[in-house]
Parts: structure tokens; sequence; C-alpha cells
């Protein structure tokens, strides 16, 4: 074979990968971020038509705050009736790293989704971006079981079969990108494990977290997640202040990890759905002096975002800031050591801006919010094991690359520090 025949040869091979690589992403990767994206758009617009009906007609009768009561035993008692037992997400998703096929079985799928949903809408302290990325994985694998199938009966469709871990992450990508409402820190999420970003994965989810974002700001709008009130620039101070914060946010996300396993580890006697009350009353004991005090601010419930906006807003005291901070933490704590199920980003973000916002009125109460903002960035990054995720997502959310050299030492600091501590 001459040097002309090898270059042609060389050359079609390489047409024939560009051509299998645009349709896999036309069919498949466009197709599942778009429907994940559908699906975590009328989930988040649920949450907030629900949340917000809650508010208005639960709040001037104090029927708020009996709320736990019932979503952690529900939640319970579902994955116990279901068959499932105490599960927790982060382990799902590690075990799809390994066997996709067993970590997402279709019925318990089904029944996990209904404890979620049971958990984060009905008073727990827990975040949606949890179960959407692990819904997102789920829909992600029946696609893949679908494509298999459809594979040995279509010529075509067999061109299209890809690893069942990338369709995995393609369809946590999709979801994520509604949730956290920036698709670029989703596909990060998505593609990263240990702490690495694994390559094969990052092109594909790169597209289904686009397309599923693309679709969630169709239906529900192009608001950030987090809304600063005011622009920042970046000064040399401020980035030595980032250095204690991010010690603190390494710290307290090492406590927060503890005080989660000593929940688990003591109340592991106690039958799951009897669990899921004594949880339930635990948070309505935390939820009664706030909604006393500040009945508009959801310091318990959900995830955090109106806390984190809250805060942006209404700058608090330094002992409203660190009470802010303990309720969270114990809340969250309680919600999954006692069987409920929900994500950990969006509350450990809310708790790092709480401890944030106690540096705010400690170090720079003349300029809130720069803090605030990024104790949110590095105790996220600590408490997931991440770095370069809550720096992407802090620079997407509040579209001010000012404040990434701050953030960035922050997380380094508090990722460093959670690591050793751990």
């Amino acid at each position: 074979m001459d040097i002309n025949q090898l270059l042609q040869s060389r050359a079609k091979r390489r047409n024939l990968r560009m051509l299998a690589h645009g349709r896999r992403i036309l069919f498949l990767m466009l197709p599942l971020g778009a429907f994940t994206g559908w699906i975590m758009g009328l989930a988040v617009a649920a949450y907030i038509g629900l949340s917000d009906r809650i508010q208005r007609d639960l709040t001037p009768n104090h029927l708020i705050v009996f709320l736990p009561l019932i979503g952690l035993p529900l939640a319970t008692t579902i994955l116990a009736l279901g068959g499932v037992g105490e599960v927790g997400l982060a382990e799902d998703i590690e075990l799809s790293h390994k066997d996709p096929y067993k970590a997402f079985p279709f019925w318990k799928t089904l029944v996990k989704v209904a404890a979620c949903f049971a958990t984060i809408f009905l008073g727990g302290s827990a975040g949606l971006e949890g179960p959407g990325k692990w819904f997102g994985a789920a829909v992600g694998l029946q696609c893949h079981r679908l494509v298999r199938y459809l594979s040995h009966r279509v010529k075509f469709i067999r061109r299209l079969l890809i690893d069942a871990h990338t369709m995995v992450a393609c369809g946590a990508a999709g979801a994520l990108a509604s949730v956290f409402r920036a698709p670029l820190s989703a596909a990060l999420f998505a593609a990263e494990h240990d702490g690495t970003v694994r390559t094969p994965n990052l092109v594909p989810t790169l597209v289904a977290s686009a397309s599923g974002y693309l679709v969630f700001a169709a239906m529900v709008g192009h608001s950030p997640l987090l809304a600063l009130t005011r622009p920042y620039t970046l000064n040399w101070h401020e980035i030595w202040m980032a250095l204690p914060l991010g010690l603190a946010c390494g710290l307290g996300s090492s406590f927060f990890s503890a005080a989660q396993a000593t929940f688990r580890r003591r109340l592991a006697w106690i039958p799951l759905p009897l669990r899921g009350f004594a949880g339930g009353l635990g948070l309505v004991l935390l939820m009664l002096p706030g909604h006393l005090l500040l009945p508009d601010v959801p310091v318990v419930r959900g995830g955090g975002v109106e806390l984190v906006n809250h805060l942006l807003t209404v700058p608090p005291s330094l002992r409203l800031a660190l009470i802010f901070l303990g309720v969270k933490v114990l809340a969250t704590a309680l919600t999954l050591g006692c069987g409920g199920i929900g994500g950990t980003w969006l509350p450990a973000v809310a708790m790092g801006a709480c401890l944030g916002s106690a540096f705010d009125a400690w170090l720079l109460p003349s300029y809130p919010g720069l803090l605030t903002m990024l104790g949110a960035t590095a105790f996220a990054g600590a408490f997931n094991e991440t770095m370069l995720v809550p720096v992407v997502f802090l620079a997407e959310t509040t579209a001010q690359a000012s404040l990434v050299v701050p953030a960035l030492v922050a997380t380094t600091v508090a990722f460093l520090v959670a690591r050793e501590w751990d």
C-alpha cells in the first residue's frame, strides 16, 4: 500500500468516526438531554408552585411547621413498603460508575422517585439537584436499555449504541442543567468522578446539558438561580480574607459530614417508618423558632436557594448568620440521617452562604454579599470533594468574573482542609 492509499484510508476512517459521532449526538444525546431537561423543568415548576402555595396558605395558620411530620414519614414508608429500605443517592451514583444496571433497576427507581418527592416537596431539608442527577442517570440507563434492545433488530440503531456509562452521564447532565440553570457546571458535575473529569464523557455531557438547559429555559425562563444585588470588584485584601473563610468552610463541611453520619448510625436501630417520624418531629422543633421570628424565610425547608437569596438581599447580623448555619446543618443532617432522600449540593451552598455571611458581618459590613458567595462556593466544593465545579457554578450563576480568583482560593483551601480532616 503506497502513501496515498494509506492517507485515503485514514481519511475514510476519520470521516466514518465523525459521522458516527454526529449520529449519536443528533439521535441520542440531544433528545436524551432535552427529555430529562423537560422532566426536571416540570419538577422545578411544580416545586416552585407548590412552595409558593404552601407558603401562602399554610403560613398564616402556622400549619406549615408541621409539614415535615407528613413528608419524612411518608418518604420512609414508601421506601419500606416498596422493598427498597434505606438508600443514599450518592451510593447509587457511585455504584453506577461500576455497574449502571445494578444501580438503577426499574421498579426501585420508581419507588425512590416517589420518596424523593415526598422528602423535598413536604418540608425536608434537601436539594432537588441530588434526585435530579440520580433520576437523569436512571433515564439515561433506560434509554441505553432500549437502544440495546432495538440494536438487535434495526441495523441503523446498532450504529448508535454507546457505552452505558456515557448514557448515564448524559441523562444526569440534562437534568442537572435544569436544576442548576448553569449548563457548563452541570456537564462538569455529571462527567466528574472522584475529582477527575472523564474525557470520553465530556463532549456527550456538554451536548446533553446544553439541550436540557434550552428546553428548561423555554419552559421556566432564563433567570439565574442566585441573584446578586450589586457588582463586585477584585481587591487584594478580599483574596486574603478568602483564606480563613476557606479554612472555616473546610472544617464546617467536615462537621456536617460527621453530623449526618452520626444521625444515621445512632438512629439505625429504629424501624425506617418510625425513624422518618422521629426525623419529622426533629425538623418541626427546628422550624418552630424560625417560623415565629422570620416566617417568610424557609431556613429548614428545601435546598436553601431562598435562604441564600435572602442573605444576599437582607444581610444578617453575625449572630443571626451563625444561627442560620447551625439550623441548616442540623436540619439537613437530620433529614438524610433519618431516611429521607435528597441532594446535598444546594444545602451545602446554603450552609456556606450562611458562614460567608457571618464573615461579611464580621469583616466586610460595608460590602456585604462577597464573602457570602465565596463561602457558598468553598463549602460546596469541600463537601462534594471538587474544586472546579463550584467555581464554574459561581461564574455561571453570577456572571461576575471578578469573583473567580477569590473563589478559587477559598475553595482550594476548603477542599484541602476537608480532605485532610476527614
